[in-house]
């Protein structure tokens, strides 16, 4: 006997009664009709009831998704949604003819897979679309925006366009719609966060924020209750977490460098994935294992990438190309269109890509007051930005004691002192360019903050209504601000026209407090108790 490492058959075995041999060893006869010439030797008596198989189950390809292997030869089957081919081994989709979307910076385009015609425009005059994606329950994509920094929706027919998410982003290029759920997610490697919400952007909450550099791509396996994304940072990697937040670890943290693509084969649960800098594209199974290379060459700038059948579908920016190749080989690879603006993101719209999973949070939001999200035993109740206090499982609170407000240049933010969570929450307050000072009028849970970029002194509820200029007229650089609660005035300070100033808090009854032998003063505080 001896052992079956032969390269040409490299998962041999040998079988007795049906029953495979112990060590992986063949007992070959003498007979070469009962014996691969491979494996032939005259000195090796022959075993009665050996047969010989080979397990071409271990050779990926051998079946479009599911492999059984038999004695002798193999059987191959499909998840449901899917019929076997005439050559039973490949898996077709069932049901409509599946089409791409792309995000082309100025637009959304489509095109079905095996259509010659030029792609038909779904949305144009945008400014710089980048990560995009689809509900196909509801008809509905979503788009991000890094310029107008903005996360929007639309139906497929370009109908029926709102905005989702309009504050606290800063370069959302990453996407995915939870399905089930009805909830997104995104990257932003501008603010360094994950960070879910629903269709209509409520119920918005920071997923996952520690040790996040420059997250990119993400998308979601709800079966399994997990978020997968890459971060092409100081140390790039693909990560993986429940969708809850928990048990998040690594799953592919060496020889990458800028993994910008990133999609799960959902059939074959499998992860594949692009990096722009090695020109690879990639694939491992979901715990980051088996993994293995599928095409690298002839992959200048791939950025994109997805999955259906047995195809991958990709974009490149240096060939401003969409391109396909055989998921398991990597050959026959075809460039679909060419000639393109800029191609962003890309997808596969078909009801196979997004198949029916049982959402633990569909009953009665899982007892949750607020956000409910799914992990792999369960489900956990989550804050969101709107209630942020934790009062117990499944409770969530407005009402919180103590809190935290700074600003960004670019937005104004508050960190709740009384909650587990340590992440900072963006105020929903629009066009501002250099925020500078700011007070807090807890009487009427109002924010007042000075932009010395646009001249402005400027209000708003903490939840975003009713914002509002108040002082706008012969401000310089209003430096300093802050509230007199007790006769409800405002005083800020200018070191551009060296005065401090004063009105009632809508902005009316202004004067000046003083002018004379002042530089340029800059911050202001005022006691009430003591006038």
């Amino acid at each position: 006997m001896w052992e079956t490492t032969s390269p040409t058959l490299p998962f041999a075995y040998a079988y007795s009664n049906n029953v495979r041999t112990t060590n992986n060893f063949l007992h070959c006869c003498s007979s070469t009709k009962e014996c691969p010439p491979i494996y032939f030797r005259h000195d090796v008596p022959c075993l009665s009831g050996v047969t010989f198989d080979i397990d071409e189950c271990q050779v990926e390809g051998t079946c479009s998704q599911f492999c059984e292997n038999t004695v002798p030869g193999y059987k191959c089957s499909c998840v449901e949604g899917y019929r076997l081919g005439t050559d039973l081994r490949k898996c077709k989709a069932t049901g409509p003819d599946p089409y791409l979307v792309y995000a082309n910076r100025a637009d959304i385009r489509m095109v079905t897979l095996s259509s010659t015609e030029p792609p038909s425009k779904i949305l144009s005059g945008l400014q710089n679309a980048i990560a995009v994606d689809f509900h196909y329950e509801s008809g509905r994509i979503f788009w991000s925006d890094i310029t107008t920094d903005v996360i929007r929706s639309a139906f497929l027919n370009s109908t029926g366009v709102y905005d989702v998410i309009t504050y606290g982003l800063t370069s959302p290029a990453g996407l995915a719609v939870h399905w089930p759920l009805e909830k997104i997610l995104w990257t932003d490697s501008g603010t360094s966060r994950i960070e879910v919400a629903g269709f209509d952007g409520s119920m918005r909450r920071v997923l996952i924020w520690k040790n996040l550099e420059k997250p990119r791509a993400i998308v979601v396996n709800p079966e399994e209750g997990t978020v997968y994304w890459t971060d092409w940072g100081s140390r790039p990697r693909i990560e993986k977490a429940m969708l809850d937040g928990s048990e998040r670890r690594a799953i592919v943290d060496t020889s990458l460098f800028w993994p910008n693509g990133l999609t799960i084969d959902y059939p074959a649960q499998r992860l594949y994935w692009a990096d722009a800098k090695h020109h690879v594209i990639e694939t491992s199974a979901l715990d980051g294992s088996g993994r293995r290379r599928v095409i690298e060459r002839d992959l200048p700038h791939p950025f994109a990438i997805t999955v259906f059948e047995d195809h991958l579908f990709w974009t490149d920016w240096q060939t401003k190309s969409i391109h396909r190749a055989n998921k398991f080989t990597g050959r026959n690879a075809t460039t679909l269109h060419t000639k393109l603006h800029f191609p962003m993101d890309l997808i596969v719209v078909h009801p196979l890509r997004q198949p029916y999973v049982r959402d633990p949070c569909a009953e009665d939001n899982g007892g949750c007051s607020h956000l409910c999200m799914p992990n792999n035993v369960s489900y956990t109740c989550l804050c969101t930005v709107e209630a942020p206090v934790q009062v117990d499982e499944k409770t969530c609170s407005k009402e919180w004691s103590s809190f935290l407000i700074f600003t960004r240049r670019s937005d104004v933010r508050w960190l709740c002192l009384d909650c587990e969570d340590d992440a900072d929450v963006v105020f929903p307050f629009r066009n501002i360019s250099s925020a500078g000072a700011l007070d807090f009028d807890s009487e009427t849970d109002t924010i007042y903050w000075s932009d010395i970029t646009n001249d402005t002194i400027s209000r708003s509820h903490i939840n975003g209504s009713g914002q509002q200029i108040v002082i706008e007229n012969t401000l310089e650089s209003p430096d300093g601000l802050a509230i007199e609660w007790a006769t409800r005035k405002l005083y800020w300070t200018d070191s551009g026209t060296h005065r401090i100033e004063v009105a009632n808090l809508n902005g009316e009854m202004r004067a000046i407090l003083i002018w004379e032998d002042l530089g340029k003063p800059r911050d202001i505080v005022v006691d009430p108790t003591t006038g």
